[in-house]
């Protein structure tokens, strides 16, 4: 089948960015991909300026305000390429998006997702810093498209396109999660084909413009966290063949400690009861107990090797490595 290619922008109340993100979308080096924008009903001047470019892209609107993960689902099932990229409505697709998704489709016929790296730019567009993702081999397979997914995300939340009809075999995003369901998508698809990482990058990221966004979603993410920790891994684990459970289990518990560690940062002694009870079930599981109790009891707790200083030094050095 010939290859063909959608991008997705889901929108809500981004009126000030989403003209940028459109405009990227239209000055592609390779022309021919469909653009759909799918508002969720935004009450800000949203609709005002998608309706601007209705002669060159596909505006649709959900029937009602869906959320996050439901509006990405929607959004998909209103495309028509083979292959789809999900763009935030904050967020800006580099000249080479396309091609690039085009030519790494194309290294395997067993691809499900195509990754690339991306830049990180502030609210005002200027570029903060360059994010190479690391450890991802120029292709993947099965069963390491999902033991590299364990620990965290290996797919970035801008750079990526996935195989529309293997979306659709495996559910879409898990709605379950309400912030994070992407990398419960990538898990999905990890025992349906190839994961293909092109080193080059692809799309400009937002952040640095919402400081409090973090701490404002804390109970969410948290939630989201466990389950696909504790229920959606352990379900693509019995759908797979090849799977290394000690893997899984070492994962489980990396990612525990990390999230420790870095709400202990965030948050006050006297705000942290939510997530002790949140995360009591996942700390029993793993033997992490009694790091649970010392976050519990207000100490600002490290994640070990992976919260290390020589481990940010080694990364930031292969980082620059592979410029």
């Amino acid at each position: 089948m010939a290859f063909s290619h959608s991008f997705v922008v889901p929108s809500y109340n981004h009126g000030r960015f989403i003209g940028e993100t459109i405009e990227s979308l239209l000055d592609q080096d390779l022309p021919g991909s469909e653009i759909v924008v799918c508002d969720d009903h935004s009450t800000d001047n949203s609709r005002e300026v998608i309706e601007r470019y209705r002669d060159r892209i596909r505006i649709v609107h959900p029937p009602r305000r869906l959320g996050m993960m439901p509006n990405y689902n929607f959004a998909t099932t209103q495309a028509t390429g083979q292959w789809v990229s999900l763009l935030g409505s904050d967020d800006r697709a580099l000249r080479g998006f396309a091609r690039l998704v085009r030519e790494g489709a194309s290294r395997t016929p067993y691809a499900v997702v195509v990754t690339g790296d991306y830049d990180q730019i502030d609210g005002e567009g200027r570029r903060i810093r360059a994010e190479k993702v690391l450890s991802m081999r120029p292709v993947i397979r099965p069963p390491e498209t999902f033991h590299t997914q364990l620990a965290a995300p290996k797919v970035p939340p801008v750079a990526n396109a996935f195989h529309r009809p293997s979306w659709e075999k495996v559910g879409g995003f898990p709605e379950q999660a309400t912030l994070i369901g992407d990398w419960g998508l990538w898990l999905r698809l990890a025992p349906l084909g190839d994961f293909v990482h092109v080193a080059q990058p692809l799309a400009e990221y937002r952040v640095s413009y919402r400081p409090n966004i973090a701490y404002e979603r804390r109970i969410e993410a948290l939630r989201d966290d466990v389950y696909i920790v504790l229920t959606l891994i352990p379900e693509v684990a019995r759908q797979m063949s090849g799977v290394d459970m000690k893997h899984v289990e070492t994962a489980r518990r990396a990612r525990l400690r990390s999230l420790i560690a870095s709400y202990s940062k965030m948050l006050a002694p006297d705000d942290r009861a939510f997530a002790v009870e949140i995360l009591r079930d996942w700390a029993s599981q793993t033997g992490l107990v009694h790091m649970l109790e010392r976050f519990a009891r207000g100490e600002t707790v490290s994640a070990g090797w992976r919260d290390s200083a020589l481990r940010r030094v080694l990364r930031d050095i292969y980082k620059a490595l592979r410029r």
